[in-house]
């Protein structure tokens, strides 16, 4: 399964493999991150709400089996991340 993410400026697509929230003392925002920042957030709480919701996502992706349980196929999804 693939995960792409269009970064809040929508300046950047990025195939997601880890993302991490930290504090960004310079903007004195939350960032989601991954090799970029990909969104800020004035509060810890939204940046994990954004995150949780990237989360179900994922839990809601099926992938598709053959008879003997080997993944066929492969799964994309873009995700925006939200403006605030």
């Amino acid at each position: 399964m693939n995960l792409w993410i269009r970064s809040q400026d929508k300046e950047r697509l990025t195939e997601v493999n880890d993302l991490r929230i930290y504090y960004g003392k310079e903007e004195d925002l939350w960032a989601i991150e991954d090799c970029d920042d990909l969104g800020y957030y004035k509060t810890k709480e939204r940046a994990l709400e954004v995150l949780d919701e990237i989360q179900n996502i994922l839990k809601h992706i099926s992938l598709q089996t053959n008879n003997n349980n080997q993944f066929v196929g492969t799964t994309t999804y873009v995700y925006e991340m939200p403006k605030e």
